[in-house]
C-alpha cells in the first residue's frame, strides 16, 4: 500500500537532504558531548536534553532516507504519529523546564509524573484519532468529520500551553536588563523561538478546524515550513553549549584556572592543615568542582593567616612572599614572635587572591617535604577537630 501525496507531504520533510543531515549531525554531537562531559548535571540541564532529543527525532523521522528503511515493516502513517509523540514529548520537557526555571527549585515527582501520564494520553488519543488514517496509510487531514481538528488541536495545543511558563520567564529577563544583558539577550532569544513555535501551533491547530469545517487548502502550503520553524533554532540555540562544553572539558582534563590555582596553593595548605588541623572547614567530603575546591582551600589558607596575625604585623605594608613564608613557617613551628601583639589585624594583603597564589608559589619553591601525610589523608582520622562552616 502507498502512502497518499498529502502524507508524503506532510510526513516528510522539505529540507534538502545535504542541510538536514548537517543539522542533525550538528545537534546530536553537541547534545551527546554535553550530557557526556559536562561536570555538573542539574535537573535542568536533564530537561533541556529531553526537549533537544525529542526535536532531533521528530526531525530524523522526517527523514525521506529514514522513512524509506523504516516503511519497510511499518506504514508512513505510523511513522507520522511516531514522530507526533516525539514532539508531544517535547511539550513535556518544556513544561518541566519551565517550571523549573520559574521556580528555581525541583519539580515534585507527582507533578513530573503528571506531566508525563498527559504526555502517554495525547499520544494514546492521537493514535485511536489517526486509526483510520493510518489503516488507509493516508494523511489524517484526509479524513471527513471531527477527527482532523480534534486530532491537531490534541497536536498542537500542549507545546502552546507548555510555552507559557517558558515565555513568562524570558519576558522577566528581557524586563529586567539592566541587571544582566547576557540573560536579557537570552530571554530575547527564547522569546523568538517561542514566537515561531506559537505561530506555527496555532497555525496547525486553526488548519485543523479549516479541514473539519470544509476547507483543505493549507496543509500542503504549511508542511514544508514545520522543519524551519524548529530545526533550525534548535541548532542555533545549541551554540550556547559550546562553551559549558569547553569549560567541562578543561575541568575534566585538569586545565581551568581554579585546578592550576589548586596545585599551587596544595602545598602550602598541606602543611597549614597539618599544623592547625582545627583551622579546617566542616566538610564531610571534597566536591569534584575546582571552583569549590580552590575557594574552601582560600577560605582554609586565610583563615590560618589570620590566626597567625603576631608573625606578620612586622612585615609592613607590602612584603615580599619570600618574607611571608618565613613568618608562617615560623607562626607554624611555634618560634619566636617579633612582635608580641596577640591582639594583632591580619594585614590587608590575606583577602588579595594574586599575592596569596604568589606567596604559594614562593612556598612550594623553598618547601622541603619531610614525609608527613598530607592534610587529605588527616582529614578526616580521629582527634583532628573540625571548626563550623562559614
Amino acid at each position: 500500500m502507498s502512502p497518499s501525496p498529502l502524507l508524503v507531504a506532510e510526513a516528510t520533510s522539505g529540507l534538502p537532504e545535504p542541510l538536514l543531515a548537517a543539522l542533525l549531525t550538528w545537534i546530536a554531537v553537541a547534545l551527546l558531548l554535553r550530557i557526556t562531559v559536562l561536570v555538573e548535571r542539574v535537573r535542568l540541564e536533564w530537561a533541556v536534553a529531553v526537549l533537544i532529543g525529542s526535536y532531533w527525532f521528530t526531525a530524523l523521522l522526517r527523514d525521506q532516507a529514514v522513512q524509506s528503511v523504516l516503511t519497510r515493516w511499518t506504514t508512513l502513517a505510523d511513522v507520522r504519529l511516531a514522530t507526533h509523540a516525539a514532539a508531544l514529548v517535547g511539550a513535556g520537557a518544556i513544561l518541566w523546564i519551565g517550571l523549573l526555571w520559574r521556580a528555581r527549585q525541583p519539580v515534585r515527582a507527582a507533578m513530573l509524573a503528571l506531566i508525563w501520564a498527559g504526555v502517554v494520553l495525547a499520544v494514546a488519543a492521537l493514535a485511536w484519532i489517526s486509526a483510520p488514517a493510518r489503516a488507509a496509510d493516508i494523511a489524517v487531514e484526509e479524513l471527513s468529520g471531527w477527527r482532523p481538528g480534534v486530532y491537531l488541536t490534541i497536536y498542537s495545543l500542549p507545546t502552546a500551553l507548555a510555552e507559557i511558563p517558558v515565555l513568562i520567564t524570558a519576558v522577566s529577563l528581557l524586563w529586567h536588563w539592566r541587571q544582566s544583558r547576557s540573560r536579557a539577550a537570552f530571554g530575547a532569544i527564547v522569546i523568538i523561538c517561542i514566537a515561531f513555535s506559537q505561530v506555527d501551533a496555532w497555525t496547525r491547530l486553526v488548519t485543523g478546524w479549516l479541514i473539519t469545517t470544509g476547507v483543505h487548502r493549507l496543509t500542503t502550503d504549511r508542511a514544508h515550513s514545520n522543519d524551519l520553524l524548529f530545526l533550525i533554532p534548535i541548532a542555533m540555540l545549541m551554540l550556547l553549549a559550546v562553551p559549558s562544553i569547553i569549560t567541562s572539558l578543561a575541568i575534566r582534563t585538569h586545565r581551568d584556572p581554579a585546578s592550576r590555582n589548586s596545585r599551587i596553593l596544595r602545598p602550602m595548605w598541606e602543611d597549614m592543615m597539618r599544623a592547625r588541623p582545627e583551622m579546617r572547614l566542616n566538610a564531610l567530603t571534597w566536591t569534584t568542582l575546582p571552583q569549590v575546591t580552590e575557594h574552601r582551600m582560600r577560605v582554609e589558607i586565610e583563615d590560618t593567616m589570620i590566626s597567625a596575625a603576631p608573625y606578620l604585623t612586622g612585615l609592613g605594608p607590602a612584603p615580599i612572599p619570600a618574607q611571608v613564608c618565613d613568618a608562617l613557617r615560623a607562626a607554624l613551628t611555634g618560634g619566636a614572635v617579633e612582635h608580641d601583639d596577640q591582639n594583632a589585624a591580619a594585614p590587608p594583603w590575606i583577602g588579595d587572591e594574586t599575592f596569596v597564589l604568589d606567596i604559594a608559589q614562593e612556598w612550594n619553591r623553598t618547601r622541603t617535604d619531610n614525609g608527613q601525610p598530607s592534610a587529605l589523608e588527616e582529614a578526616d582520622s580521629p582527634g583532628h577537630p573540625r571548626k563550623a562552616t562559614l
